[in-house]
């Protein structure tokens, strides 16, 4: 019997008093069993616990606990281990990354839990009949599922995986046990857009409100392709089509539900060159995560916290903002503003993404080493960079470079912002000497 492995225990927790240390295995709390933390962190939460534990030294130990309902007793679980994808999807963003790397952006999640805990999307096609009734059992509750297309062949052709369940059964799988799904389509030209991405609209759209809302987003295209399908970009004519399939079903269904349910990500209106749907279009941005409304949010948060920023600098102080190529039109509107404040200069560095090819232009996907190039002779005090470009929680780059390197490369102070309006605001701030 395998249990929750504790990795550390915060100092002076509960769960250091009762005696746990790392590499002591939690069994069972209540009698239940403990196979991750997702199970644990439903499970500790009550009063009175009865925790059986595989101590590394001295075997099983019973430990009978009253404590508060929200004391999680203060341990650090050993990473879960992933479910991994058994899809082979021709526009699959792994199989085009470059050699290299670390070993954790080659890793293919396909795990429930994680789409429940951080939002991944999963497709379902790893579901067993054990997931499917421990979902609906626990409430993992919403879930996100990449649907692609509701035509099962041209579905299976997606992801190169002929055994894939029929898709809707899946869906009607979870939603009949109250599960709450945002679903998602990558969006490949020819493949399955067009009428049959108008037909995977109303499909979904029959069972709104538990499938909540659908994101539709293109296919993210390397330059490291090399023998894998060949796709090709949406081109601008291929934007425009698109957002004219959609734009009638988004009306109806506000008309019908009171929400467009169907979301053209960014990138769409990007290409298309078309003013992006107003704030309110977007419903509370149920999917902003999966690059939709993204530029609205920006811009509308900033009308908001522009009022947050300094009137003036004591002294000269010069900035170069970076960002993604798509992002750089609109971050000129904001530097536009910046420019008003007395002893401030500021500029905007869009920068080449060398790594991934010029069909990425997202500043998530930029490396420390295309920023540093970019960055070098740049007459500036300061960069401030959006820490989407960075791993979650650290300061690490792609490319493992780190804000340091670029710092001693251009001699520039970097400044990490939140991808964010207020995040912006907050480094123009934290630079008032």
């Amino acid at each position: 019997m395998h249990g929750l492995k504790i990795k550390d225990v915060e100092p002076d927790s509960t769960g250091a008093e009762i005696g746990l240390e790392p590499g002591d295995e939690i069994l069972s709390i209540n009698g239940q069993k403990v196979p991750d933390y997702l199970a644990y962190r439903y499970l500790i939460f009550d009063e009175d616990v009865n925790i059986l534990v595989l101590k590394k030294e001295e075997g099983l130990l019973e430990i009978e606990l009253e404590k508060d309902d929200d004391d999680d007793l203060g341990i650090f679980p050993e990473p879960m281990k992933l479910q991994r994808c058994n899809n082979k999807c021709v526009f699959c963003f792994v199989s085009q990354m470059p050699k290299g790397l670390r070993r954790s952006l080659y890793v293919k999640d396909e795990d429930y839990r994680h789409s429940f805990l951080y939002g991944n999307y999963i497709t379902m096609t790893t579901l067993k009949d054990d997931d499917y009734s421990r979902i609906i059992r626990d409430g993992l509750s919403p879930l996100y599922v990449s649907v692609h297309t509701t035509d099962d062949t041209a579905r299976r052709a997606l992801l190169c995986n002929k055994k894939a369940a029929p898709v809707m059964e899946s869906i009607r799988r979870l939603t009949d046990g109250g599960v709450v799904l945002h679903a998602q389509a990558v969006v490949c030209p020819g493949l399955n857009d067009g009428d049959m991405l108008v037909k995977t609209t109303e499909d979904l759209a029959a069972l709104y409100p538990m499938v909540a809302s659908f994101a539709v987003v293109p296919a993210g295209l390397t330059r490291h392709r090399e023998k894998l399908h060949p796709l090709k970009p949406f081109t601008k004519r291929g934007a425009e089509k698109l957002l004219d399939s959609l734009e009638p079903l988004r009306k109806k269904y506000r008309k019908k539900f009171g929400e467009a349910f169907v979301y053209p990500s960014d990138e769409f209106y990007i290409k298309a060159k078309r003013e992006f749907p107003s704030d309110r279009e977007y419903d509370g941005y149920h999917q902003i995560d999966n690059g939709v409304g993204l530029v609205r949010d920006f811009t509308t948060e900033f009308g908001k916290e522009r009022r947050r920023l300094p009137k003036s600098f004591k002294q000269k102080t010069s900035i170069v903002m970076v960002t993604g190529k798509s992002f750089a039109p609109y971050l000129n509107e904001v530097a536009g503003t910046l420019k008003n404040i007395a002893g401030l200069t500021v500029s905007v560095l869009p920068v080449r993404n060398r790594l991934f090819g010029d069909n990425v232009s997202v500043a998530g996907l930029l490396c420390g080493r295309d920023i540093a190039d970019a960055l070098k002779g740049r007459n500036a005090g300061a960069a401030v960079i959006p820490s989407v470009a960075t791993r979650d929680g650290e300061d690490v780059f792609l490319d493992d470079m780190e804000p340091a390197d670029i710092e001693r490369e251009t001699g520039m102070k970097v400044i990490m912002a939140e991808p964010t309006a207020r995040g912006l605001v907050d480094a123009v701030r934290s630079m008032v000497i």
